[in-house]
């Protein structure tokens, strides 16, 4: 079960389509209308993504033109970098609760990495 808000998993989620190259700088957002609908929520549920993602940089609100994907790459390519280093910091935490050598836990981490690169 996810521990996150649904704005925050959706705010996740457009944050993982910029860096996959699903959206790239510039493109425009659904409205907050469409995007509820889409993501069948509530719509002020959706205008609080957006906002967040404002908020953050990642997107830019234009008066009676609409949200659009930020214009600041590498802006985005940091908040990304944040936000994975804090999820990646959560699970650390998990684990050394967990009593997990620290050896293990490299070793996992270099196994996980080197399987990626296959």
């Amino acid at each position: 079960m996810n521990k996150l808000a649904i704005y925050e998993q959706l705010s996740l989620e457009i944050k993982s389509d910029i860096a996959s190259g699903i959206l790239r700088s510039g493109d425009k957002l659904p409205s907050v209308r469409k995007f509820a609908l889409e993501k069948k929520i509530n719509p002020n549920t959706a205008a609080k993504v957006y906002k967040f993602l404002e908020n953050e940089g990642v997107i830019t609100s234009i008066p009676s033109k609409g949200n659009f994907v930020s214009q600041d790459v590498e802006n985005l390519q940091s908040i990304q970098i944040n936000d994975l280093t804090e999820e990646f910091k959560d699970l650390l935490e998990q684990m050394r609760l967990m009593c997990i050598e620290k050896s293990k836990i490299l070793e996992i981490v270099e196994e996980a990495y080197h399987g990626f690169a296959n």
